[in-house]
C-alpha cells in the first residue's frame, strides 16, 4: 500500500489501522481507533427508515450490525466475528484518499460465513477522523450480497424515510466557493438528475467506466476490464458510453424526477496528481412501478485532465433491486 502523504497523515492514518485491525478481526484494536462516542452507520435495505443517517434506529434494526450505532457496541458485535468466520474475514483496502478530517477506503472482504458460504463483499468506508480518533465512520456495500450470505429479523420489512433537504453541493456553488473536485460531482449528479446521457458523455473521457456491485450474482469487482456486452449494463463495470444511453430512460422510470441530493463531498487533498473525489448523496423518486426510491450512495469519481474518468458507485443494492424488480 502506498505511504499516505504528509498532508493526509491526519485523517488517512488513522482510518488505514482502523482497517488494518479490522481485517486482523481484532475487535479491540478497532474499538481503540474510535473516539469513546464514536459511531459506525451501515446502510438498511427495505427498511429505509431504519437507516436514516443521524437516527438509531435501537433494537429494531433489520440487521444486528446495521443502521446507526455507537462505535462501541459495534466493536462489541465484532467480538463473535471469529465465531461466524472460522477462518477468518480479510479486508483488503484497494484505494483510499483524504480530504482534510475525512478519509474514503475502497476495501473488498473475503471470508467464508459459518465456514461455508463465500461472503466477498466490496465496501466503501467514508470515515471523520479528529485528534487521531475516527468519529464516525459510514460503511457504503451490497446489502443484496449480505442478505443472501446472513440472517437478519425484519429483512423484509419495508418503510419510507424523510426525503432529503440537504444539498452541499448547491450552497457552496452558490458561495462561489467549489473547487474542482465539487464542480466535478455537481455536473455529473446535475447529469443524472436531467437524465441527460448526451451530457454525461460529454463530461468523461471517452474511455470512461462506470462500476456498481451485483447483488447475489457477484460480479467482477471495480478493479476488472470493463465489460461492453454486460447484460444488465447498470452492474459490473462497463463503458460509460454503454451506461449513457440508459441514463434517459430515467424520464419514464421516475415520471416525477429522481432527486439527488449531496450531503457530503471529499476532495482528495492530492486532487491535481489524482483526481480523486468522493460524493455521498441521497436519492429520492417514485418509480412508475409505485415504489418510492429512497438510495443512499457514495460515488468514488476520478478525473483525468478535468474529465470524468472512473465512477464508482456504492449504495444499498437490496432496496435498489426490489423497487426496480430486478432478481438480483
Amino acid at each position: 500500500m502506498p505511504e499516505p502523504l504528509a498532508a493526509d497523515r491526519g485523517s488517512l492514518a488513522p482510518a488505514l489501522r482502523l482497517m488494518a485491525a479490522l481485517d486482523a478481526n481484532d475487535a479491540e484494536g478497532v474499538r481503540r481507533c474510535f473516539a469513546p462516542d464514536g459511531t459506525w452507520w451501515v446502510d438498511t435495505g427495505l427498511d429505509r427508515a431504519a437507516g436514516v443517517l443521524d437516527v438509531d434506529p435501537g433494537d429494531d434494526r433489520p440487521w444486528p450490525l446495521h443502521g446507526l450505532m455507537p462505535a462501541q457496541a459495534k466493536c462489541d458485535l465484532l467480538r463473535s466475528v471469529p465465531e461466524r468466520f472460522p477462518g477468518g474475514v480479510r479486508q483488503h483496502v484497494r484505494r483510499s484518499f483524504a480530504g482534510g478530517e475525512v478519509a474514503v477506503l475502497e476495501v473488498e472482504g473475503d471470508g467464508l460465513f459459518l465456514g461455508e458460504r463465500p461472503y466477498r463483499n466490496r465496501y466503501a468506508f467514508v470515515l471523520t477522523v479528529r485528534d487521531g480518533a475516527v468519529t464516525s465512520l459510514r460503511e457504503y456495500l451490497d446489502t443484496a450480497h449480505s442478505a443472501a450470505v446472513f440472517d437478519g429479523r425484519g429483512l423484509d420489512r419495508r418503510s419510507l424515510a424523510p426525503e432529503p433537504a440537504v444539498d452541499v453541493i448547491a450552497d457552496v456553488l452558490a458561495e462561489g466557493s467549489a473547487g474542482p473536485g465539487e464542480r466535478l460531482a455537481a455536473d455529473f449528479l446535475d447529469a443524472l438528475e436531467a437524465a441527460d446521457g448526451d451530457r454525461l458523455l460529454a463530461l468523461c473521457t471517452p474511455t470512461a467506466t462506470w462500476w456498481a456491485d451485483g447483488g447475489r450474482t457477484r460480479t467482477a469487482g471495480p478493479e476488472a476490464p470493463a465489460d461492453p456486452d454486460a447484460a444488465l449494463v447498470v452492474v459490473g463495470r462497463v463503458p460509460v458510453t454503454v451506461r449513457a444511453p440508459r441514463i434517459g430512460g430515467l424520464r419514464t422510470t421516475f415520471p416525477d424526477g429522481l432527486r439527488l441530493r449531496a450531503h457530503r463531498v471529499v476532495t482528495d487533498d492530492d486532487f491535481d496528481r489524482t483526481g480523486l473525489v468522493a460524493v455521498e448523496v441521497q436519492g429520492h423518486g417514485v418509480h412508475r412501478r409505485g415504489g418510492t426510491y429512497q438510495n443512499r450512495y457514495v460515488f468514488v469519481l476520478r478525473a483525468e485532465d478535468g474529465r470524468l474518468a472512473e465512477i464508482r458507485e456504492y449504495c444499498d443494492t437490496r432496496h435498489a433491486f426490489d423497487v426496480y424488480g430486478i432478481d438480483r
